[in-house]
C-alpha cells in the first residue's frame, strides 16, 4: 500500500461527490413529497449515494495504494518487457515526498522479484521474496514462501530452496498456493533435479494446450526453458529455435541476452 496525498485528496473528493449528490436527491425528494413516484425514486437514489460512499472510499483507497502500481507492474513487466523502467517507477513511488502510507504490498513486491530476476539481479530478486515473507500475513506467508523457493530452484541453490520449499509444502495451502506448488514441481524444481521431460512436457503444453492466455514475459520465459532443456539433453536443433524466439522478442529482459549467448554456444 502506498497512498500519496494526491491519491488520498482524489478518494475524499470521490466520496464527497457521492455525498453532495446524495443529499441533493434525498432533499429534492422530500421537497417534491406531492410528486410520488419521482420523490421516492430521488429519495432512494440519495440513500444508494449514502451507501455507496463507504463503498467508493475502500476501493479508492485499494486502487490508489495498490492497484495502480500492481496494474503497472504488470503492463511494464509481463506485457511491454520493460522490467528496468518498472523498478525505476517503483523506487520513485517509495520516495515520493507527499507519500503518507508506506507499506508494501506482497503481490507488489512479487512484481518486483519478477522484475529483477528478468534483469538477472538476483541478489535484489532474492531481497524483495524476503521482503514478501516479512510483509505477508499468516495466510499468504506460504505463497511467499513458495515464491522465493521457485527464485532458489531457478538459480541452481537446490539446498536452500528443497528445505524452504518442504516447509512452504508442509503448510496450509490455499487454491493459490497449490498452484503455484504444482508448477513449481513441474518446473523450477524438476530443472534443478534434471528432470528434463518433465520440464519438456509441461511447457509444451502451456505451449499448446493451455486454456489461460500467456502474456509475453510467460511465452518468453516457457521458450526459454525448452531451449535450456533441449541444450541440456545435447538436442540443439530443437533449442535454436526456441533461444531465437527469446532474442527477437525479449524486450528489454536479461533473457534475450542470455538466449544470444546461448545461440552462440550451440552454433
Amino acid at each position: 500500500m502506498f497512498l500519496t496525498k494526491k491519491g488520498l485528496r482524489k478518494i475524499i473528493l470521490v466520496a464527497l461527490c457521492y455525498f453532495v449528490l446524495g443529499s441533493f436527491c434525498i432533499v429534492r425528494g422530500i421537497s417534491n413529497i406531492d410528486v410520488s413516484s419521482y420523490s421516492k425514486f430521488l429519495i432512494v437514489l440519495g440513500v444508494i449515494c449514502y451507501v455507496l460512499c463507504p463503498f467508493i472510499t475502500f476501493t479508492g483507497y485499494f486502487s490508489e495504494g495498490t492497484g495502480k502500481v500492481i496494474n503497472l507492474g504488470n503492463k511494464l513487466v509481463r506485457h511491454e518487457l520493460k522490467p528496468a523502467e518498472f523498478i525505476k517507477e517503483y523506487h520513485q513511488l517509495t520516495n515520493a515526498s507527499d507519500l503518507i502510507v508506506n507499506k508494501p504490498n506482497i503481490y507488489v513486491l512479487q512484481l518486483v522479484a519478477m522484475a529483477y530476476d528478468c534483469l538477472d539481479e538476483r541478489e535484489k530478486a532474492l531481497s524483495s521474496a524476503d521482503e514478501m515473507i516479512a510483509t505477508a500475513n499468516e495466510k499468504k506467508r506460504t505463497y511467499a514462501k513458495l515464491i522465493k523457493s521457485s527464485l532458489l530452484f531457478a538459480y541452481g541453490m537446490k539446498e536452500d530452496a528443497e528445505a524452504l520449499f518442504t516447509e512452504a509444502c508442509a503448510s496450509k495451502q490455499d487454491f493459490t498456493s497449490r498452484t503455484i506448488t504444482e508448477m513449481i514441481i513441474r518446473t523450477d524444481r524438476a530443472f534443478a533435479m534434471e528432470d528434463y521431460k518433465t520440464v519438456e512436457l509441461y511447457n509444451l503444453d502451456l505451449l499448446t494446450h493451455s486454456l489461460a492466455k500467456q502474456n509475453k514475459l510467460s511465452l518468453l520465459t516457457i521458450h526459454f526453458k525448452l531451449g535450456e532443456v533441449y541444450e541440456k539433453t545435447n538436442n540443439n536443433e530443437k533449442a535454436i529455435p526456441h533461444y531465437q524466439y527469446c532474442v527477437e522478442n525479449g524486450g528489454e529482459t536479461a533473457l534475450k541476452n542470455s538466449a544470444k549467448v546461448a545461440l552462440e554456444r550451440i552454433q
